[in-house]
């Protein structure tokens, strides 16, 4: 806090020092002892949270919230996305969730949807599914995608109808001799 913003607005004769007391919460059943950052006035002795102690606060129990729905914190996601050489504004053409989605999810100030958690994840497993979506939002230049394409033959019934090319399961192919 700067010297102007330091005199209590409350009394107007104290100054405010920071805090951090734990705070208990509990989200799905799941109870933690938080960090939670406010000012005391040394002369009224009121408690109040600047906005940036707000928003701290909000970002420590998004990360809380994140870590128990089994969603990649913040810095993992910023590691993953570095990891994949693109910036934010690359990411959120990729993957959607808007211009500023990223910025987001990387500081704690949103939880990524679990699909988004998913696709990510999937990105950085499979190389070619990351190739794909991103050649596909016009990042990646040329496909180098090592992703098929799956081959759709007309049956007698009047629509179309997806047929296994190629299995290493005996059972599959003699289902698909009885049915085709």
């Amino acid at each position: 806090m700067t010297k102007s913003q330091n005199v209590c607005p409350v009394c107007g004769e104290g100054h405010l020092h920071d805090s951090i007391d734990k705070n208990k919460v509990e989200y799905k059943g799941q109870t933690t002892e938080l960090d939670m950052l406010y000012s005391v006035c040394d002369v009224c002795g009121s408690d109040q949270s600047a906005s940036a102690q707000l928003l701290t606060n909000k970002r420590t129990m998004i990360a809380f919230k994140k870590q128990v729905d089994g969603l990649m914190a913040g810095e993992q996601v910023r590691a993953l996305r570095e990891r994949l050489g693109i910036n934010q504004a690359e990411a959120a053409k990729i993957f959607g969730g808007g211009p500023v989605a990223f910025s987001k999810y990387e500081s704690d100030d949103v939880a990524q949807s679990a699909a988004m958690d998913k696709l990510l994840r999937l990105a950085l497993a499979v190389p070619g599914a990351f190739n794909k979506l991103a050649h596909e939002s016009g990042i990646l230049k040329q496909n180098t995608s090592e992703w098929g394409t799956l081959k759709i033959k007309q049956t007698k019934i009047a629509h179309p109808f997806l047929r296994v090319i190629s299995s290493s399961q005996p059972e599959t192919h003699e289902y698909w001799k009885k049915v085709g």
